[in-house]
């Protein structure tokens, strides 16, 4: 992800009574927990400044997304302005020219994320910010904040942290805010979509990363979907369709080396050995009799 680009901070010195942490998902954040690029999400945190805060970002690579606890914030874009308050959440849409604002003399208790502008969050992507109401402020807010220090706990080198547990929590708590849930039948049928065309080009680049672009999903979320309706890894089952593929194809009395070539396998030993350890025997024995063994 491009990380070039413009800020602008105004904030008060911090003190006890701003309580802002945050963690990323790069070894340079403090803290620090690298398996939040795979839930799409670059860097989030809690904060209650009640001091100036005053936040603008130019084309940034990511969303912003910033919910209100208590007080008041203004979002600006231009000569726009969007007002948010408790029980309220706002969404600055990843590039163009926006920030937001601590206004009034209430401090102002928020949790935030910085939000990777990829497929998951395609639903975040409109022409300018925007405004919406939400009653899992608080819960969000919560799991934000035990992830963060499960993730402080385990880069001081602690072994029996929740940071994974923690973070899933906020992925979920964070679809949870955003309705995010009722998309899952939608994933699951591009997943079936999916497998179709790669039964129809089983030779093409399917890799994990080129799935998940094809579902909208980060590769943890991909294993899980796939887990729970395959029992398989999104990996695995690129290779059963492949291996099927060949049974079939070989059945049918297609040569081997055709079928290896078919496959997308650069050496026809390599192909033999994969579709052994998979059926328990050689290519060559499901062939039909007669066609020769690798030509």
């Amino acid at each position: 992800m491009p990380t070039i680009y413009y800020e602008r901070f105004e904030l008060a010195t911090v003190s006890e009574s701003d309580a802002s942490r945050h963690v990323g998902a790069h070894v340079f954040h403090q803290a620090s927990c690298p398996a939040m690029r795979e839930y799409g999400l670059y860097m989030c945190g809690v904060g209650k400044p009640d001091g100036p805060c005053e936040i603008e970002r130019i084309d940034p690579p990511f969303h912003v997304l910033i919910v209100l606890l208590g007080g008041t914030a203004e979002i600006f874009e231009g000569h726009q302005r969007w007002s948010i308050g408790a029980g309220e959440f706002a969404v600055l849409p990843a590039r163009g020219r926006r920030g937001y604002r601590r206004i009034g003399e209430a401090a102002m208790p928020h949790v935030w994320f910085l939000l990777n502008d990829e497929p998951r969050w395609q639903y975040l992507n409109r022409p300018n910010c925007w405004v919406d109401q939400t009653p899992h402020g608080a819960r969000l807010h919560d799991a934000v904040s035990l992830f963060q220090r499960e993730a402080q706990l385990g880069n001081a080198g602690a072994h029996d942290t929740l940071v994974l547990q923690s973070l899933d929590l906020v992925s979920r708590q964070l679809e949870r805010l955003l309705d995010l849930a009722q998309e899952r039948p939608q994933q699951e049928q591009a997943l079936v979509q999916l497998l179709d065309s790669i039964r129809r080009d089983p030779a093409g680049n399917w890799s994990v990363s080129t799935l998940c672009q094809h579902v909208g999903l980060g590769a943890t979320q991909l294993h899980r979907l796939c887990q729970r309706r395959y029992g398989r890894a999104p990996a695995q089952l690129v290779f059963d369709i492949r291996m099927q593929l060949a049974r079939d194809w070989l059945a049918q009395g297609q040569r081997v080396a055709h079928v290896a070539t078919a496959l997308g396998y650069q050496e026809i030993a390599s192909f033999s050995r994969r579709f052994s350890h998979h059926f328990g025997c050689p290519p060559s024995k499901i062939a039909k009799p007669g066609v020769a063994k690798l030509a």
